[in-house]
């Protein structure tokens, strides 16, 4: 598969796909396990004031386009732990889509979710650098910018674990008893401990290790892993209109990330349907008219321009169902999504029998899967009882990214 943008032809379209690309590498940098990468590309340590955060993927920072986010809430002291910065949780409003930071001085920051933009409310509205985003369902904000807001101190640097270095992130104020220098060397045996913890939990992956003596042993797989070794990921096709807003509302429900596919010549007409995937942290895809190379590759150019100013984003990624045209696209650059499992209602199947035919397929699978749903009601019944056996069964379920193809 080609991934060049030059083959694309004409500068407009390999400028829209230098942002498609920048996009799918900014939400790549934590699929690296999808990938085959090493687990270390992912660990990023924490601490707030003298004490160190527990090392875990739910709650780790993460690195998006080199601008180090945090979850919201270890700003929060009613929600840290008790550490005080002084900032508090404002609350979040479903119908806006927002959440808001503030503090005693006043200081009010209101981050859109839609688009990740932030402003302050007091005095006057205007628009700061500190900026938001969704990743599986959580909220996390732009940590240095957010931290300068409120007037807390912020440090990015690494700290070395055996023979290897990861970076290490602290936030802290004047309650804060040591320096940078002494909170590492304090808090270099919990970190490694923490490492070695890390690595024995995400199914043993990490086989390297972390201190030059000493290896970290793989996980011993238990009746209780389930099948958490089997990679799933989704897709929604969003063409019938009927159930497109309760399908994301169960994806955000089960925190699960998806490809939300849309027909390229119905992007406008979509819109508001498309901020919200792009504000949950899902991955957009277009679908290509059907037709020849040349009508396809002008409706899929106009409908990345449509999206860059919707949702002010960009895809590198297309479904089609025709073979030489997926073949065309390819070879220009495009990625193309193909399904293990399309689970489309034909009007004579109940969304029971497709939900378990769908299930007698996944046990088969011991390496991933690709499930294509739509977006009709009978196909939301389905993913209602997918998602419950993903959990249950405890598959690994996994945001589609460019990695992935």
């Amino acid at each position: 598969m080609q991934k060049g943008v030059e083959t694309m032809g004409g500068r407009r379209l390999s400028i829209l796909w230098a942002g498609a690309l920048a996009l799918a590498l900014i939400l790549g940098l934590r699929a690296g396990a999808a990938s085959g990468e090493a687990w270390d590309a992912n660990v990023i340590f924490l601490a707030l004031n003298d004490s160190p955060v527990p090392l875990a993927d739910s709650s780790m920072p993460i690195n998006v386009g080199g601008t180090i986010y945090i979850p919201y809430y270890y700003l929060d002291a009613n929600q840290n732990g008790g550490i005080q910065f002084g900032v508090y949780n404002g609350g979040q409003n479903r119908v806006h889509n927002t959440l808001t930071l503030y503090n005693s001085e006043p200081r009010n920051l209101t981050f859109d979710l839609r688009t990740g933009v932030s402003y302050d409310y007091y005095p006057d509205g205007a628009q700061q650098d500190p900026t938001a985003i969704i990743r599986n369902g959580q909220i996390y904000v732009s940590a240095s910018s957010t931290c300068r807001y409120f007037g807390l101190r912020y440090t990015y640097s690494n700290i070395a674990l055996g023979d290897k270095s990861y970076p290490f992130v602290r936030i802290w104020n004047s309650s804060a008893a040591l320096s940078d220098a002494q909170f590492i060397s304090a808090a270099n045996t919990s970190y490694h401990i923490q490492l070695q913890n890390y690595y024995r939990a995400v199914m043993g992956q990490g086989s390297e290790t972390p201190a030059p003596s000493e290896s970290i042993p793989a996980a011993t797989p238990s009746p209780e892993a389930g099948r958490r070794g089997v990679r799933v990921y989704l897709a929604i096709r969003c063409e019938t209109g009927e159930a497109g807003e309760e399908m994301l509302d169960s994806l955000l429900a089960n925190g699960y990330g998806a490809l939300i596919l849309f027909p390229a010549e119905e992007v406008a007409e979509q819109d508001g349907l498309i901020r919200r995937a792009v504000g949950e942290g899902h991955m957009i895809g277009l679908i290509p008219p059907a037709g020849g190379l040349a009508s396809a590759r002008s409706a899929l150019e106009e409908a990345q321009v449509l999206l860059s100013h919707i949702a002010r984003t960009a895809t590198p990624i297309v479904y089609t169902e025709d073979p030489a045209l997926s073949a065309g696209l390819e070879a220009e650059g495009w990625l193309c999504w193909e399904s293990t499992f399309s689970v489309l209602p034909d009007g004579s199947r109940s969304a029971y029998s497709l939900y378990n035919t769908l299930v007698q397929g996944l046990e088969g699978r011991d390496a991933w899967a690709r499930i294509t749903l739509d977006d009709s009601q009978t196909s939301y019944d389905v993913l209602t009882r997918l998602l419950r056996t993903l959990q249950a069964d405890r598959y690994s379920v996994r945001l589609p990214v460019e990695t992935t193809f």
